[in-house]
């Protein structure tokens, strides 16, 4: 669950990026795509608070890039 949130982040995170230097950063669809990737950041911050309330130590992460799609090792 934590890896695919990671990954829809970084998807979000690069629309929002290239829609950004296209339109501008105050263009609607940026502003939605930064307000999908908060919701989607505080999701994962609930879930590591999750884990390590119970003890759980939550593995390190690490993401490439290829093809426009985000891979975490």
């Amino acid at each position: 669950m934590r890896d695919v949130l990671l990954e829809k982040i970084e998807l979000l995170r690069q629309r929002m990026v290239s829609m950004g230097l296209e339109f501008g950063l105050d263009h609607p669809e940026v502003l939605e795509y930064s307000i999908q990737i908060d919701q989607l950041h505080n999701e994962l911050n609930q879930i590591d608070h999750s884990l390590s309330k119970v003890g759980t130590s939550k593995k390190p992460y690490r993401f490439y890039l290829l093809e426009n799609k985000a891979f975490f090792a």
